[in-house]
């Protein structure tokens, strides 16, 4: 009788002791496995893609004169200073069919031309022709602009080379396609180097037979063709102007690089690193600009100057970055990254506007996903 009472009992005594010798297991296991050096090894292969911005990276537009008024007079003037093609914003001085023979005492021409009556200054026994040249060197448009952000694409591969604990050593090397965008509508408080070239009228008033606006002088002179001389007296002056009108930059750019990697890895979740190394990279420019020039001046109508340019560029640097990665599952890993690339400013060397790129300015970030073997 008294060992059938016993007999649950000790059923009830093993059944506690088993739980409490689980409980007791339980608490002295570690709550989260390290990973170890091996297991890190075992996927040191790494793919991924990634989609880089750029931003604040910084252009600025730079004008050459677009027009040719030739050299200035030498002094002491000679009959060659009279014997040149010159042209500009509003008009033409050129050699004629005859060379410019000599007319009181100085070359002259026939061929010459202006777009206003105002450029005529008719005063008896000396007046002139004004023709301008323009070329805007300051203020607003020539002030650095900041790129617009696109995303463009990267594709890079990653090997650890060596693991401790919580440390990896490797390198990685990565290619990218960039396009980055400048552009700014009109440029209202710039300046421009106003050159003004003064031809003698001989005594003969313009303006009056034909009355006219515009006047196109003629190459073969014929009785009766209008006359001016041909050897400039110049002036040049800084004066403000206003600017409307788009112009654009833009830069197409294959960046290459290579450098080692260094990564913390806290646990088997998540792992942060720095980079650094080689960039280098090629790219295509390409400018264009459709503008009213405003210059406030007497006697000069508002210019109108437009054109379109490509240049190449090839270039070499170095790049940092720090990368966060986060893993998604066995094999997959997502991250963001914060970049910056060191190198020389791009020149883009066109007639009449130029461009100078630096990309030095600008800060690149990104995001992607990899995947590990």
């Amino acid at each position: 009788m008294m060992a059938h009472l016993l007999r649950p009992l000790a059923h009830r005594a093993c059944l506690a002791g088993a739980l409490l010798a689980g409980l007791h297991a339980s608490a002295q296991a570690p709550k989260n496995q390290e990973p170890t050096v091996d297991e890190q090894l075992a996927q040191r292969h790494r793919f991924g893609l990634s989609l880089p911005t750029v931003i604040r990276a910084q252009a600025r537009f730079m004008a050459a004169r677009a027009t040719n008024p030739g050299p200035a007079p030498g002094l002491p003037v000679t009959l060659a200073d009279g014997r040149v093609d010159r042209l500009y914003d509003d008009g033409y001085n050129r050699v004629n069919s005859l060379g410019n023979p000599v007319l009181l005492g100085a070359p002259a021409t026939t061929f010459f031309g202006y777009a206003n009556d105002a450029q005529v200054n008719n005063v008896v026994g000396a007046g002139t022709l004004d023709l301008h040249s323009v070329r805007l060197n300051g203020g607003d448009y020539t002030r650095k602009l900041d790129n617009q952000p696109f995303p463009g694409v990267e594709l890079f591969y990653h090997f650890d080379w060596k693991a401790r604990q919580h440390w990896r050593l490797g390198f990685e090397l990565g290619v990218a396609y960039h396009y980055f965008k400048w552009e700014q509508n009109g440029a209202p408080n710039s300046q421009v180097n106003l050159l003004t070239d003064g031809f003698a009228l001989n005594g003969v008033p313009l303006g009056i037979l034909p009355p006219a606006t515009q006047f196109d002088g003629v190459f073969t002179p014929v009785p009766g063709s209008s006359v001016v001389g041909s050897t400039p007296t110049r002036t040049e002056a800084t004066v403000p102007a206003a600017v409307t009108g788009v112009r654009k930059l833009e830069l197409h750019a294959l960046q290459f690089r290579l450098g080692p990697a260094l990564d913390w890895v806290p646990n088997d979740r998540w792992l942060v690193g720095v980079q650094g190394g080689l960039a280098c990279g090629v790219g295509v420019s390409q400018l264009g600009f459709a503008e009213r020039i405003t210059v406030t001046a007497p006697n000069i109508a508002p210019v109108n100057q437009s054109g379109q340019s490509a240049d190449t560029h090839a270039w070499a640097g170095w790049f940092s970055a720090l990368r966060i990665n986060r893993r998604l599952g066995e094999r997959w890993d997502a991250h963001v990254e914060v970049r910056h690339t060191w190198m020389q400013a791009l020149q883009h060397t066109a007639p009449s506007r130029a461009g100078e790129i630096n990309l030095t300015d600008g800060i690149g970030l990104g995001g992607g996903v990899s995947y590990r073997f």
